[in-house]
Protein backbone atom coordinates (compact mmCIF):
# COMPACT_ATOMS: atom_id res chain seq x y z
CA UNK A 1 0.00 0.00 0.00
CA UNK A 2 1.15 3.46 -0.81
CA UNK A 3 0.33 5.60 2.05
CA UNK A 4 0.60 8.92 0.18
CA UNK A 5 -0.81 7.85 -3.29
CA UNK A 6 -3.61 5.23 -3.04
CA UNK A 7 -4.62 2.47 -0.73
CA UNK A 8 -7.01 2.38 2.26
CA UNK A 9 -7.11 6.19 4.38
CA UNK A 10 -3.94 7.27 3.18
CA UNK A 11 -1.69 10.14 4.95
CA UNK A 12 -3.13 12.89 2.42
CA UNK A 13 -6.74 11.63 2.97
CA UNK A 14 -6.14 11.81 6.72
CA UNK A 15 -4.01 14.83 6.96
CA UNK A 16 -7.65 16.19 4.85
CA UNK A 17 -9.96 15.14 6.76
CA UNK A 18 -8.42 16.52 10.14
CA UNK A 19 -8.15 19.82 8.43
CA UNK A 20 -11.93 19.69 7.12
CA UNK A 21 -12.71 18.91 10.97
CA UNK A 22 -10.87 21.37 12.26
CA UNK A 23 -12.07 24.30 9.91
CA UNK A 24 -15.61 22.93 10.19
CA UNK A 25 -16.15 23.32 6.23
CA UNK A 26 -14.13 22.09 3.20
CA UNK A 27 -13.65 25.53 1.82
CA UNK A 28 -12.05 26.74 4.63
CA UNK A 29 -9.50 23.35 4.42
CA UNK A 30 -8.93 23.78 0.95
CA UNK A 31 -7.47 27.35 1.84
CA UNK A 32 -5.40 25.92 4.87
CA UNK A 33 -3.92 22.96 2.68
CA UNK A 34 -3.71 25.32 -0.49
CA UNK A 35 -5.43 22.78 -3.02
CA UNK A 36 -8.56 23.09 -4.90
CA UNK A 37 -12.13 22.31 -2.81
CA UNK A 38 -12.95 19.41 -5.23
CA UNK A 39 -9.77 17.69 -4.11
CA UNK A 40 -10.84 17.79 -0.73
CA UNK A 41 -14.61 17.11 -1.78
CA UNK A 42 -12.96 13.91 -3.88
CA UNK A 43 -10.93 12.85 -0.95
CA UNK A 44 -13.29 12.64 1.67
CA UNK A 45 -16.32 11.02 -0.59
CA UNK A 46 -13.12 8.33 -1.15
CA UNK A 47 -12.40 7.92 2.58
CA UNK A 48 -16.02 7.56 3.70
CA UNK A 49 -16.51 4.99 1.04
CA UNK A 50 -13.60 3.21 2.37
CA UNK A 51 -14.48 3.13 6.05
CA UNK A 52 -17.64 2.74 4.67
CA UNK A 53 -19.83 4.86 6.86
CA UNK A 54 -20.90 9.23 6.92
CA UNK A 55 -17.88 10.96 8.58
CA UNK A 56 -19.25 14.66 8.00
CA UNK A 57 -23.42 16.01 8.32
CA UNK A 58 -23.33 18.56 5.14
CA UNK A 59 -24.81 21.80 5.24
CA UNK A 60 -24.93 25.58 3.95
CA UNK A 61 -22.55 26.34 7.17
CA UNK A 62 -20.55 23.77 6.63
CA UNK A 63 -19.67 20.34 7.97
CA UNK A 64 -20.01 18.79 11.37
CA UNK A 65 -18.63 15.35 12.36
CA UNK A 66 -20.85 12.50 12.86
CA UNK A 67 -20.06 9.97 15.89
CA UNK A 68 -18.07 7.66 13.19
CA UNK A 69 -16.29 11.20 12.59
CA UNK A 70 -15.54 11.53 15.89
CA UNK A 71 -14.14 8.38 16.13
CA UNK A 72 -11.97 8.82 13.13
CA UNK A 73 -11.21 11.95 14.09
CA UNK A 74 -8.99 11.21 17.52
CA UNK A 75 -7.25 8.10 15.34
CA UNK A 76 -6.27 10.01 12.65
CA UNK A 77 -4.70 12.71 14.84
CA UNK A 78 -2.95 9.87 16.84
CA UNK A 79 -1.50 8.25 13.26
CA UNK A 80 -0.54 11.69 12.41
CA UNK A 81 1.29 12.44 15.51
CA UNK A 82 3.07 8.91 15.29
CA UNK A 83 4.10 9.84 11.43
CA UNK A 84 5.56 13.12 12.81
CA UNK A 85 7.13 11.69 15.47
CA UNK A 86 8.87 9.06 13.53
CA UNK A 87 9.87 11.52 10.48
CA UNK A 88 11.94 13.69 13.57
CA UNK A 89 13.28 10.87 15.20
CA UNK A 90 15.13 9.59 11.90
CA UNK A 91 16.38 13.27 11.12
CA UNK A 92 17.68 13.73 14.53
CA UNK A 93 20.88 11.82 13.79
CA UNK A 94 21.57 14.39 11.00
CA UNK A 95 20.07 17.92 12.30
CA UNK A 96 19.79 17.53 16.17
CA UNK A 97 16.98 16.41 18.00
CA UNK A 98 13.65 18.36 16.93
CA UNK A 99 9.42 17.79 17.43
CA UNK A 100 7.00 19.02 19.91
CA UNK A 101 6.70 17.17 23.46
CA UNK A 102 3.33 17.82 25.28
CA UNK A 103 3.25 17.15 29.31
CA UNK A 104 0.93 17.71 32.02
CA UNK A 105 0.72 17.72 35.42
CA UNK A 106 -1.34 18.51 39.01
CA UNK A 107 -0.77 22.58 38.76
CA UNK A 108 1.06 22.47 42.00
CA UNK A 109 4.02 19.93 40.94
CA UNK A 110 3.65 22.14 37.39
CA UNK A 111 4.10 25.17 39.66
CA UNK A 112 7.49 23.47 41.29
CA UNK A 113 8.86 21.98 38.12
CA UNK A 114 7.93 23.39 35.05
CA UNK A 115 10.30 26.65 35.08
CA UNK A 116 13.48 24.91 35.65
CA UNK A 117 12.28 22.47 33.32
CA UNK A 118 11.73 24.34 30.44
CA UNK A 119 15.17 26.71 31.42
CA UNK A 120 17.12 23.63 31.06
CA UNK A 121 15.29 21.41 28.09
CA UNK A 122 15.62 24.40 26.08
CA UNK A 123 18.73 25.27 26.08
CA UNK A 124 19.64 21.70 25.53
CA UNK A 125 17.31 21.31 22.54
CA UNK A 126 16.73 24.25 21.24
CA UNK A 127 14.62 22.96 18.53
CA UNK A 128 12.31 21.11 20.59
CA UNK A 129 8.79 22.36 21.19
CA UNK A 130 7.46 21.74 24.64
CA UNK A 131 3.85 21.99 25.27
CA UNK A 132 2.76 21.95 29.05
CA UNK A 133 -0.25 21.87 30.92
CA UNK A 134 -1.89 21.86 34.06
CA UNK A 135 -4.47 18.86 34.27
CA UNK A 136 -5.86 16.10 36.75
CA UNK A 137 -4.67 12.63 36.79
CA UNK A 138 -7.81 11.45 35.16
CA UNK A 139 -7.68 14.28 32.48
CA UNK A 140 -4.13 13.32 31.84
CA UNK A 141 -4.53 9.33 32.06
CA UNK A 142 -7.00 9.74 29.55
CA UNK A 143 -4.85 12.02 27.06
CA UNK A 144 -2.27 9.49 27.64
CA UNK A 145 -4.42 6.80 26.53
CA UNK A 146 -5.71 8.17 23.91
CA UNK A 147 -1.97 9.48 22.59
CA UNK A 148 -2.57 13.08 22.91
CA UNK A 149 0.16 13.81 25.26
CA UNK A 150 4.01 12.14 25.69
CA UNK A 151 4.39 12.63 29.01
CA UNK A 152 2.46 13.44 32.55
CA UNK A 153 2.47 13.35 36.53
CA UNK A 154 0.12 11.67 38.23
CA UNK A 155 -0.88 11.30 41.61
CA UNK A 156 -1.10 7.96 42.77
CA UNK A 157 -2.94 5.04 40.93
CA UNK A 158 -2.92 1.62 40.54
CA UNK A 159 -1.06 -0.19 37.77
CA UNK A 160 -3.01 -0.32 34.48
CA UNK A 161 -2.85 -1.77 31.17
CA UNK A 162 -2.56 1.20 29.00
CA UNK A 163 -0.36 3.28 31.32
CA UNK A 164 3.18 3.01 32.19
CA UNK A 165 3.88 4.91 35.69
CA UNK A 166 7.06 4.83 37.78
CA UNK A 167 6.86 6.82 40.98
CA UNK A 168 9.08 9.40 41.18
CA UNK A 169 8.61 11.50 44.66
CA UNK A 170 6.33 11.59 48.08
CA UNK A 171 5.11 14.95 48.94
CA UNK A 172 3.83 15.99 52.18
CA UNK A 173 0.70 17.03 52.39
CA UNK A 174 -0.68 20.33 54.38
CA UNK A 175 -3.16 22.24 56.29
CA UNK A 176 -3.30 25.74 55.91
CA UNK A 177 -4.54 28.42 58.41
CA UNK A 178 -4.47 31.75 58.54
CA UNK A 179 -1.41 33.11 60.55
CA UNK A 180 -2.12 33.58 64.23
CA UNK A 181 -4.80 30.51 63.84
CA UNK A 182 -4.53 29.09 67.02
CA UNK A 183 -4.06 25.95 64.76
CA UNK A 184 -0.47 26.93 63.33
CA UNK A 185 0.57 26.25 67.00
CA UNK A 186 0.15 22.31 66.26
CA UNK A 187 3.16 20.50 65.51
CA UNK A 188 1.12 18.47 63.02
CA UNK A 189 -2.49 16.66 62.53
CA UNK A 190 -3.86 13.28 61.92
CA UNK A 191 -5.16 12.80 59.20
CA UNK A 192 -8.33 11.56 60.65
CA UNK A 193 -9.07 14.35 62.61
CA UNK A 194 -9.44 15.94 59.11
CA UNK A 195 -13.50 14.95 58.89
CA UNK A 196 -14.14 17.14 62.15
CA UNK A 197 -12.65 20.02 60.61
CA UNK A 198 -14.02 22.55 58.11
CA UNK A 199 -12.30 21.30 54.94
CA UNK A 200 -11.28 22.76 51.28
CA UNK A 201 -9.80 20.24 49.59
CA UNK A 202 -9.22 19.59 45.73
CA UNK A 203 -11.07 16.47 44.36
CA UNK A 204 -7.44 14.59 43.66
CA UNK A 205 -6.63 14.96 47.80
CA UNK A 206 -9.95 13.85 48.86
CA UNK A 207 -10.27 11.00 46.77
CA UNK A 208 -6.45 10.04 47.93
CA UNK A 209 -8.15 10.50 51.54
CA UNK A 210 -11.26 8.74 51.03
CA UNK A 211 -9.25 5.71 49.47
CA UNK A 212 -7.20 5.30 52.87
CA UNK A 213 -9.86 6.55 55.60
CA UNK A 214 -13.28 6.39 54.24
CA UNK A 215 -15.47 9.52 53.78
CA UNK A 216 -14.73 13.23 54.14
CA UNK A 217 -17.33 15.74 53.57
CA UNK A 218 -15.18 19.12 53.02
CA UNK A 219 -16.95 22.41 53.44
CA UNK A 220 -15.89 23.10 49.84
CA UNK A 221 -14.59 20.70 47.06
CA UNK A 222 -12.15 23.10 44.97
CA UNK A 223 -9.35 22.44 42.03
CA UNK A 224 -8.42 26.18 41.86
CA UNK A 225 -5.88 27.41 44.04
CA UNK A 226 -6.54 30.81 44.12
CA UNK A 227 -9.96 30.71 45.43
CA UNK A 228 -9.11 27.88 47.74
CA UNK A 229 -6.49 30.53 49.36
CA UNK A 230 -9.14 33.23 49.33
CA UNK A 231 -11.67 31.04 51.48
CA UNK A 232 -9.23 30.27 53.78
CA UNK A 233 -7.92 33.63 54.80
CA UNK A 234 -11.36 34.56 55.10
CA UNK A 235 -12.28 32.18 57.62
CA UNK A 236 -14.64 29.88 55.33
CA UNK A 237 -12.46 26.96 56.17
CA UNK A 238 -8.60 24.79 56.22
CA UNK A 239 -7.44 24.33 52.96
CA UNK A 240 -5.67 21.37 52.28
CA UNK A 241 -2.89 21.32 50.00
CA UNK A 242 0.36 19.64 49.04
CA UNK A 243 3.68 20.98 49.98
CA UNK A 244 4.82 21.87 46.32
CA UNK A 245 1.61 24.19 46.29
CA UNK A 246 3.57 26.62 48.46
CA UNK A 247 5.82 27.08 45.33
CA UNK A 248 3.36 29.99 44.52
CA UNK A 249 4.21 31.97 47.69
CA UNK A 250 1.67 34.99 46.00
CA UNK A 251 -1.04 32.87 46.32
CA UNK A 252 -0.93 31.50 49.82
CA UNK A 253 0.17 34.67 51.66
CA UNK A 254 -1.12 34.90 55.14
CA UNK A 255 -1.25 31.48 55.42
CA UNK A 256 0.50 29.29 57.75
CA UNK A 257 0.91 25.43 56.75
CA UNK A 258 0.90 22.70 59.25
CA UNK A 259 1.91 19.04 58.11
CA UNK A 260 -1.21 16.67 58.13
CA UNK A 261 0.08 13.05 59.08
CA UNK A 262 -0.91 10.10 56.77
CA UNK A 263 -1.52 11.88 53.57
CA UNK A 264 1.52 12.09 52.15
CA UNK A 265 1.12 11.47 48.47
CA UNK A 266 3.31 9.85 45.67
CA UNK A 267 3.94 11.51 42.51
CA UNK A 268 4.20 9.30 39.34
CA UNK A 269 5.54 9.57 35.93
CA UNK A 270 3.42 8.17 33.26
CA UNK A 271 3.34 7.34 29.97
CA UNK A 272 1.84 5.72 27.01
CA UNK A 273 2.28 1.94 26.86
CA UNK A 274 2.27 0.05 24.05
CA UNK A 275 3.91 2.46 21.46
CA UNK A 276 7.24 3.71 21.03
CA UNK A 277 8.36 7.15 23.00
CA UNK A 278 10.18 9.64 20.54
CA UNK A 279 13.61 10.67 21.64
CA UNK A 280 12.54 13.88 22.50
CA UNK A 281 9.95 12.39 25.02
CA UNK A 282 12.97 10.52 26.11
CA UNK A 283 14.81 13.39 26.07
CA UNK A 284 12.14 15.08 28.79
CA UNK A 285 11.84 12.36 31.03
CA UNK A 286 15.03 12.31 31.96
CA UNK A 287 15.39 16.06 32.56
CA UNK A 288 12.26 15.64 34.82
CA UNK A 289 13.68 12.77 36.95
CA UNK A 290 16.73 15.16 37.40
CA UNK A 291 15.10 18.16 38.33
CA UNK A 292 12.90 15.90 40.51
CA UNK A 293 16.24 14.64 42.47
CA UNK A 294 17.38 17.49 42.74
CA UNK A 295 13.72 18.66 44.72
CA UNK A 296 14.16 15.72 46.74
CA UNK A 297 17.39 16.77 47.84
CA UNK A 298 16.23 20.62 48.37
CA UNK A 299 13.81 18.64 51.13
CA UNK A 300 10.59 20.13 48.69
CA UNK A 301 9.94 16.77 47.79
CA UNK A 302 10.69 13.28 49.65
CA UNK A 303 12.25 10.24 47.99
CA UNK A 304 10.20 7.33 47.16
CA UNK A 305 10.13 4.63 49.49
CA UNK A 306 12.28 1.57 49.04
CA UNK A 307 9.21 -0.66 48.00
CA UNK A 308 8.21 1.33 45.50
CA UNK A 309 8.06 -0.19 42.13
CA UNK A 310 7.31 0.67 38.55
CA UNK A 311 3.80 -0.39 38.44
CA UNK A 312 3.91 -1.09 34.70
CA UNK A 313 6.20 -2.59 32.15
CA UNK A 314 6.37 -1.27 28.74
Amino acid sequence: MDLETGGLMDLRQLRYFVSVADSGSISAAAVVLHVAQSAVSRQMLRLEEEVGGVLFQRSIAGVELTESGHVLLERARFILREIESATNDVSTFSRGMRGTVRMAAPASAGRALYVPLIQRFHAQFPQVQLELSDSTTDEMLRSLAAGTLDLALVTEIEAREDVVVKPAWREETLLLAPVGNPICKRKSIAARDLKQMPIIISPGLRRIFEERYGALRPIIQIHSSSPAAELTRSGVGYVVVPKSALSTSDIWRGLQGVPVRGLDTTRMIAWGKGRPASLAARALRAAVEQIVCERIEEKLFLPVRAKAQVLSQV
